[in-house]
């Protein structure tokens, strides 16, 4: 069930579903995680994470940026024991903050960061989805042309990835 929840919560977040993510997510939390193994546990607080800043972005309530927070001293704990399979999920965590408190010079060297990691590591889902938030970023600072270039770079991660629906989503979602 853990599982399950967690897959559902987020294809439901990479296809921008923030609302079904969260009551995913919510549903979720209602399991215990002691026999999880350690490559899902961080997994489950990545996913969490990403969707806990989104929706602090999307309603502005204070619990969903606490969420976050403790999803990144979670991810924290995996990244010290396993850099080279978390990194860029602590990287792209700590950009999001960033990206919520204003800080967006931080945020931008964040998922530059979390992009560089994703890469060295083959993590291509992560590196595309790092663009395509840094676009998003950028984007909001009315800096079209650079955005463009990441939407245009999480597109062909997204196709590398083999996430042709989700490639075409950003396509016609951000015009690039």
């Amino acid at each position: 069930t853990t599982v399950i929840y967690h897959i559902r919560s987020w294809l439901a977040y990479i296809f921008c579903n923030y609302e079904s993510a969260s009551r995913m997510m919510e549903k979720r939390q209602g399991i215990i995680l002691t026999s999880s193994p350690p490559f899902l546990l961080c997994s489950i607080f990545f996913v969490e994470g990403l969707i806990s800043f989104a929706m602090a972005h999307k309603t502005d309530e204070t619990k969903w940026r606490a969420l976050g927070l403790k999803c990144i001293e979670e991810i924290d704990k995996y990244a010290k024991h396993s850099p080279s399979n978390c990194k860029q999920k602590l990287l792209l965590l700590q950009a999001e903050s960033a990206f919520l408190a204003g800080e967006y010079v931080t945020a931008a060297k964040k998922y530059d960061n979390a992009i560089d990691s994703a890469t060295e590591n083959g993590f291509t889902q992560d590196q595309a989805l790092a663009f395509e938030r840094k676009g998003i970023l950028l984007s909001n600072q009315g800096n079209d042309s650079m955005a463009s270039v990441c939407f245009a770079q999480a597109h062909n991660a997204y196709l590398k990835w083999g996430a042709k629906q989700k490639a075409d989503l950003v396509q016609i979602k951000f015009g690039y």
